[in-house]
Order: structure tokens, then sequence, then C-alpha cells
């Protein structure tokens, strides 16, 4: 029976029969070509015969040499699958929740910081409503999470002004027709407050989960909508004589605070929030 196979002597081996020469291979690998061959002459020692027919300096692989390739592609296979597996078992897991309002102004960016600066570590991600952030949280789904409002324990990163959206034209309507997120939202909450408290008429125009179809549905003159204007990503309503909204606060909170203070990406979502215009 014939010893075990080392590991180096297979990588270079795959290398000599891909790059299908010694000196092509040595670039690939990093060894000079008397190096590599010594390896291959070790490792036909080892397996007991010859795995090249040599004609001059060209390397033609033999059926000995053939069977060795498919055992050696497999065996470097697994042995690249564990180091890759060991590697992220080191690095925890980057995980993040955030409101639909900022992934691409805050999430984006955070995103390709992480990239250049955290390279390997997984990266998990949801994105939805604030309740459904801290239900994540609280069931160990993320660490990290920007939503709205003023969770215990949250350092508030931003105060944004509210904002109504939509065709000035619909202001003429006796009810006005409204457009929003399926509840609980406090941005439709604080628009059907906001008229309640002047006795200002609505009603309910259309209903959805996402900040997608709310966009659309604004656009498209369904109805008035109430949002920030870094959030909605549209052009606000001019002076409507439709009632002042108030702010709203935006959080980034942490699911466990380190001995050192904020982690990285709650640093790199703090910064973003705050840079928005």
């Amino acid at each position: 029976m014939i010893s075990d196979l080392p590991s180096p002597l297979l990588r270079s081996f795959v290398a000599v029969v891909d790059c299908g020469s010694l000196a092509a291979a040595s670039a690939r690998v990093g060894r000079s070509e008397s190096a590599l061959s010594l390896q291959m002459a070790r490792l036909e020692d080892i397996v007991g015969q010859p795995l090249f027919d040599r004609d001059g300096r060209a390397l033609k692989l033999n059926q000995t040499g053939g069977l060795l390739l498919s055992h050696a592609r497999a065996i470097l296979g697994r042995i690249d699958a564990a180091r890759n597996d060991l590697g992220q078992a080191v690095a925890p897991p980057i995980r993040i929740g955030i409101v639909q309002d900022f992934v691409d102004s805050v999430l984006r960016p955070t995103l390709g910081e992480l990239r250049a600066n955290e390279a390997g570590r997984p990266i998990t991600i949801v994105i939805g409503s604030t309740v459904e952030l801290l239900q994540a949280m609280g069931e160990d789904r993320i660490d990290t999470a920007l939503c709205a409002g003023e969770p215990v324990e949250a350092a508030i990163a931003r105060h944004i002004p509210m904002r109504w959206f939509g065709d000035a034209d619909l202001l003429t309507n006796d009810a006005l027709p409204l457009v929003g997120v399926t509840p609980p939202c406090p941005f439709l909450k604080a628009a059907q407050q906001a008229l309640d408290s002047v006795g200002r008429p609505w009603r309910m125009a259309l209903l959805t989960p996402s900040l997608d179809g709310l966009r659309a549905a604004v656009q498209a003159g369904l109805g008035l909508t109430c949002r920030t204007e870094a959030g909605l990503g549209l052009a606000p309503l001019p002076d409507s004589g439709l009632p002042q909204l108030p702010d709203i606060s935006y959080s980034v909170i942490e699911r466990r605070r380190g001995k050192n203070g904020p982690d990285v990406v709650t640093r790199l979502m703090t910064k973003h929030l705050i840079a928005l215009v």
C-alpha cells in the first residue's frame, strides 16, 4: 500500500496537468521548474509508477496519472472547502437589519465598505418594518439594525422631517386619497392623525407592504402619502395647505454592545445615516 499523498504534491501535480508544462505551472504555484520537477519525481516515487509519458520537455499524462488526477481534484476540493468553512467559522457572520427606506442610501454604501474591510465574512440581511427588525433581533437573527423610533438603549442617530408627497391636483378632493405601507406604519399613522387634527377628511386608496409599491402608487397619482424625502426618493409637495407633520427619529441599535464600543457595522450605518441630506 502506498503511503499518504501530501496535498502540496497533489496541488503541484494538478497545476502541471492543467498548465501543460512545468514552465507554465511554476508561475501558477510559485515554484521553480526544478522544484516542480523534484515534486513530480517524489510523487511518482510514492505512487510507485510513472505518471507522465515524457517526450523531451513535453509531459503527457498516462493511464496511472489520469487515475490519480481524478482523486487529486476530489481531495483538493474537499481541503479547499474545509479551509473556507473553517475560515468563516473563525470570523463571525455579519447580520444586518434595516428598514426599507434606507436600502440604497445606507445599506448599499455600508456593504461596499464591509466588502473592502471585512472580506470573507458571511453576511445576512433582513429588510422589513421596525416591528419585524426588533422581532428578528429578539430571535437572534440579526445583531445590528437601523429602525424607526427610539427603542430602549438605542443611540438616536438622526431626526428627519416627514413630508407630504403626491399629485397636487388630489388636494381638491373632498376626501384626500391616502396611500401607505401596511400597518403598523409610523408614517401612515402620522398622516392620519395630522389630517384628523384639522378635520380634513381622508380615505385609504391603497395599502402595500413594499416601499417600491408605495413609490409607484405616488408616481401614478393614486394618492398622497407621508414619508421622508431621503426615504421615498421623490420631491415633496410644496406648501400645500396640508397640516404640518412631525419629525421621525431613526436609531442604529446593537443586540450586544462590545467592550470596545459600537462594532464596525454600527459605526458604518450610523455614518451613512448621519450623512443623509
